[in-house]
């Protein structure tokens, strides 16, 4: 199973189990004041969220830059007009080509995959750039999904494609205007991409686990939904493949601590220059 999205799936309403939010996900005091603030709500996407407001060195990140999401392609024309009345300028896709190409969605949904230009949207007439760069390519894919722990995928995803990740935050740095970024569910790839922009911001860490673990209580529906379409015997797998404790995404940006001396270093031998770096760190700033 790949970001969440069910596989063998099947119309099964026997194997149906509650999911619950990962423990630590809601109910702390970084949740409570600071997570349900920066929610957003575009229908049809569920996990949708402002990296604003959360708390780093220099006081609370700047709202109004950077939006995470799932799948904007699941938005309907109301929840486009909610995006572009956001002002989001440009729209990252980490989904793969194999993704994109079987639910490319509306046409402001239809990436380019080279360096493009504004464009005007049909139907809404604002200026949109649209970016293709998937995080996750055909041959990392199968050693991914070879691994039995989320953790251990995590950790193969900042490994192996370290070049990609690279190009995604020079895509964020070069960026006029605010940026959004998504995949699927919101939640692996686009939440390794916020952790890593969070850390560079300077936000605690605490905040940043929190963030991630916000998607277990945003996609607690859409859970149910693809609980009830697995077949039994990928229920349990994929109950624990849906969770988000802190941890996971913590122990990865741990792992670029000691591997490369923390994300900076990481982004560094990514290919991002220091003057990329810093506009990085000015994004969220207050």
């Amino acid at each position: 199973m790949e970001e969440g999205r069910p596989s063998d799936a099947r119309r099964e309403d026997e194997g149906t189990q509650e999911i619950r939010p990962e423990e630590g996900a809601e109910g702390t005091p970084v949740h409570e004041a600071v997570v349900n603030s920066r929610g957003l709500s575009w229908p049809d996407c569920r996990n949708t969220r402002d990296l604003g407001g959360l708390p780093a060195r220099s006081g609370l990140t700047r709202k109004g830059v950077l939006v995470r999401s799932d799948n904007v392609a699941a938005l309907t024309s109301a929840g486009r007009q909610a995006m572009v009345d956001y002002g989001i300028t440009t729209v990252i896709d980490l989904r793969t080509e194999a993704e994109v190409n079987g639910a490319p969605g509306p046409p402001f949904s239809t990436f380019q995959s080279t360096s493009p230009v504004p464009t005007t949207n049909e139907g809404d007439g604002a200026a949109l750039i649209r970016l293709h760069l998937p995080l996750i390519d055909d041959a990392t894919a199968p050693v991914l999904n070879a691994s039995p722990a989320m953790q251990d995928r995590y950790l193969l995803m900042v490994d192996r494609r370290q070049a990609a990740i690279g190009a995604i935050f020079e895509a964020i740095a070069s960026a006029e205007g605010p940026v959004l970024f998504h995949c699927f569910a919101g939640k692996d790839r686009t939440g390794i991409v916020a952790a890593i922009m969070l850390s560079v911001a300077g936000v605690d860490p605490e905040a940043i686990g929190e963030d991630y673990a916000e998607t277990d209580v945003q996609l607690a529906s859409r859970y149910e939904e693809w609980l009830a379409t697995a077949a039994p015997d990928r229920v349990e797998l994929m109950r624990d493949e849906l969770r988000c404790p802190p941890e996971w995404m913590l122990n990865t940006m741990d792992h670029l601590k000691r591997k490369w001396g923390g994300v900076e270093g990481y982004l560094e031998a990514a290919g991002l220059d220091s003057s990329a770096i810093s506009r990085l760190q000015s994004k969220l700033s207050t």
